[in-house]
């Protein structure tokens, strides 16, 4: 005998669709947290600002799904005709709340990479667009949670923070001696957030077409799909560009063979980075990213500075001599 299913997806009924996809992508961001725990935790420690706050964005997250939940069992997604005015009221503030943690969840997602970009580079002038970037994204959060702002208002803001952080990120790489390949490297980690903003824009289309019908709780299932996709898909992102660390931890060498050069690899990656040990150990952990000349013997290195973070250590060797003196 078969038991009845809990959320049947129906065009009457949409629940069972955004359970789905909120238990689905919070799954996933919860994965990707523990894998930035892990890395700040044995790979290239400590913690800074950008972990917090991603992981304050995950816990947000988690309280999101958990909100959305309590609304779907209240009838949220749902006819309106099948919900009865208790419930419909508590689906009503379930929705209220929720979207109040989606707002606080997506702008800790956004502090996070611009507490990383900060820890990258070290001009005034990039400095100082990363505190315009926190200034903006700070005071939209705060408008959008507290003050009675159309979405879409909130939307068109959303996107153009997005935009500044992914530009913030080309200007990081801009001036820096480095292979196109490598600066690509970076400005695809960061540009994952480009996709974000096609999902705002999509997210706002949908709520645009539920709020010109009649029956919003259905009409708004939807909408709550994607924003789950947005929000858990910007924690996430928020995580990429530490992943390198992680996945060159687990990188066994295995089928990498030689170089086109005819040099072997690790004999290369050995030569590479011996001029790294007298480097002046950064107390972060992390590179910091600056303008100055690189030397030419450095640009040929592709393993040394590939990573996004890296983690430089220092040793001295010292010797003393002691002459004994022989007494007559």
């Amino acid at each position: 005998m078969r038991n009845p299913s809990a959320y049947v997806v129906s065009p009457s009924d949409q629940r069972g669709l955004v359970v789905i996809t909120a238990t689905m992508f919070m799954s996933w961001m919860v994965i990707v947290s523990l894998i930035r725990l892990y890395m700040r935790l044995a790979l290239n420690g400590p913690f800074g600002w950008d972990d917090l706050a991603a992981f304050l964005g995950a816990i947000l997250g988690i309280a999101h799904v958990g909100t959305i939940m309590h609304g779907v069992s209240q009838g949220l997604g749902r006819m309106q005709g099948a919900i009865v005015t208790p419930q419909s009221m508590a689906a009503g503030k379930a929705l209220y709340a929720a979207n109040l943690l989606f707002l606080a969840g997506h702008c800790a997602a956004k502090l996070s990479v611009i507490f990383l970009l900060q820890r990258l580079g070290r001009e005034k002038l990039y400095l100082w667009w990363c505190k315009i970037a926190l200034l903006v994204t700070s005071v939209w959060a705060l408008a959008s949670i507290l003050a009675n702002i159309a979405w879409k208002v909130i939307t068109g803001v959303d996107v153009i923070t997005e935009a500044l952080l992914v530009s913030i990120s080309i200007y990081l790489v801009w001036g820096i001696r480095m292979q196109w390949k490598q600066k690509a490297t970076v400005i695809f980690a960061f540009g994952t957030r480009l996709s974000l903003m096609a999902i705002a824009i999509c997210r706002q289309i949908y709520l645009n077409d539920a709020f010109s019908h009649t029956d919003l709780s259905l009409d708004l299932s939807d909408s709550l799909v994607v924003t789950e996709v947005l929000l858990h898909c910007s924690i996430m992102a928020a995580t990429v560009p530490c992943l390198k660390p992680f996945v060159i931890a687990f990188n066994t060498g295995w089928g990498q063979g030689i170089r086109r050069n005819g040099d072997p690899y690790y004999g290369a990656s050995t030569s590479a980075s011996q001029p790294q040990s007298h480097s002046r150990r950064d107390k972060t952990l992390n590179p910091m990213v600056s303008r100055e000349p690189v030397p030419r013997e450095s640009e040929g290195s592709d393993n040394s500075q590939r990573m996004i973070i890296q983690e430089t250590r220092e040793w001295t060797l010292q010797t003393e001599y002691i002459e004994m003196e022989t007494r007559g």
